[in-house]
């Protein structure tokens, strides 16, 4: 289905919602707190930026608020300076996903974002579409080995972003979701762009993918990775 993007601007309230997905949201679409009193939160990822997963017209959303980390963190944990509405995170990774989404490449459908500004300063929030039955892989590997060629696969669902010239910020083990029948899908594009394709940046975002693998190795006490494994993963980036 094609994304149809509608915008609402009130006072310091911006609005970017997909038509085809839902009517226009209201500002308590983008609530937490909202769900929680009707009984409608499904589940909450733990952990900086944390996602509500929340049921609504009998489909599933994710709801995940802008948050900060590092030192800017103590300062403000979710406020970000002010630089035009087309340059905020929620703008830019909306319109992203929207675009890929429509390319067939394997993300979250993006519904609806908002941004609230805050005189000099904004803060932000993202709705997408809740996938179904999927585990993060990260998750995947402390349960149990997936074979050579899931490997392969996730690979060249790598390989097929790259192609297109889409960097994601932050490639790893948590961002990468396995579903029942084993598709992969990458989640989480904030501060992601489309970029000329170079080898360069697209090696580091598989460097990057393989530091927190090794992480995970280095830190659980079950994890399914190694060496064979990554070569696998590199063979079917290489088709």
């Amino acid at each position: 289905m094609i994304i149809e993007p509608n915008q609402i601007d009130q006072q310091g309230l911006h609005i970017l919602f997909d038509a085809n997905s839902i009517d226009s949201p209201s500002n308590e679409f983008f609530e937490a707190d909202h769900w929680r009193s009707l009984d409608a939160v499904i589940s909450v990822a733990q952990g900086r930026g944390a996602a509500c997963i929340f049921g609504y017209q009998n489909k599933a959303f994710v709801l995940r608020h802008y948050r900060r980390g590092g030192l800017m963190a103590k300062l403000s944990d979710d406020r970000y300076q002010w630089s035009g509405l087309d340059k905020t995170r929620a703008w830019r990774e909306w319109h992203l996903l929207a675009e890929m989404f429509e390319q067939g490449l394997p993300v979250p459908r993006p519904v609806a974002a908002r941004v609230l500004r805050h005189g000099l300063f904004y803060s932000a929030d993202l709705v997408t579409l809740c996938l179904a039955d999927v585990t993060p892989l990260a998750d995947l590997l402390m349960q149990r080995a997936i074979t050579a060629e899931q490997w392969q696969s996730l690979g060249a669902t790598i390989k097929r972003f790259h192609q297109v010239g889409i960097y994601h910020a932050d490639l790893n083990a948590r961002n990468i979701l396995v579903d029942n029948a084993g598709q992969m899908f990458v989640i989480d594009f904030d501060k992601g762009e489309k970029r000329t394709p170079e080898s360069s940046w697209q090696q580091a975002n598989l460097e990057r993918l393989q530091r927190s693998l090794n992480k995970f190795k280095n830190s659980e006490s079950q994890f399914w990775f190694d060496e064979q494994a990554w070569q696998c993963l590199l063979s079917g980036y290489a088709r």
